[in-house]
């Protein structure tokens, strides 16, 4: 009988040493060139192009035979070149639902899967719009409008994701920004442009002079 107890209070012992387990970790490892932002837990984090972030996040507790310690969390995940694409519906996505195990990192990889256009303000005029449209072989494409309600202020800036091109799918992209009914930016016409392949992005600096 003491011999059973001995292994009893043994037992007890060890369940008491793997049961203490609560809290895990997202780690975001952002393999584009440029920002990407995410949202956990009602935290922003920006992670800069080719790094990474590890954010720790509650769990349900780890018990030795009772709970797996797994806790389903939504976060907000999104880069100036990646977007989530939802294969069921083939639409991008902001959003997503990733399960987190107590004492464990879940790792979540953004490779690139777009091009885009940012505009940074750096001028005490306001960007009221920017407009932009792709232009191939023979064949302009119609101008396409982004209008910012409120506008851009001074040291406000804005991405938009575009498709970018490929070897076998040539084209360019004309951009114009305006704001405070005048043109801030323009490039490109039917015969030049901006090229955009995968991963690229068209930075566009709106200075004092401009």
């Amino acid at each position: 009988m003491n011999k059973i107890k001995t292994i009893l209070v043994i037992l007890v012992g060890l369940i008491g040493l793997v049961a203490c387990e609560e809290g895990g970790s997202i780690k975001i490892n952002n393999q584009t060139s440029h920002n990407v932002y995410t949202e956990i837990e009602g935290v922003e984090y920006t992670i800069s192009g080719s790094a990474s972030k590890k954010v720790n996040v509650d769990t349900s507790k780890k018990i030795f035979l009772f709970s797996d310690g797994q806790t389903t969390t939504d976060i907000k995940l999104v880069g100036e070149t990646y977007r989530i694409w939802d294969e069921y519906n083939d639409f991008p996505q902001d959003y997503t639902s990733i399960t987190v195990t107590a004492g464990e990192t879940y790792n979540i990889y953004c490779s690139p899967t777009t091009a885009s256009v940012k505009i940074v303000n750096n001028s005490n005029k306001t960007v009221d719009k920017l407009s932009y449209r792709s232009v191939k072989q023979f064949s302009v494409g119609e101008w396409f409008y982004i209008t910012y309600d409120p506008p851009l202020a001074n040291g406000q800036f804005a991405y938009y994701h575009l498709n970018p091109q490929t070897q076998e799918n040539r084209f360019f992209y004309n951009f114009k920004v305006e704001g405070q009914d005048q043109v801030l930016y323009s490039i490109g016409d039917e015969f030049e442009g901006v090229e955009l392949f995968i991963d690229d992005q068209h930075l566009i600096v709106i200075e004092e002079n401009d």
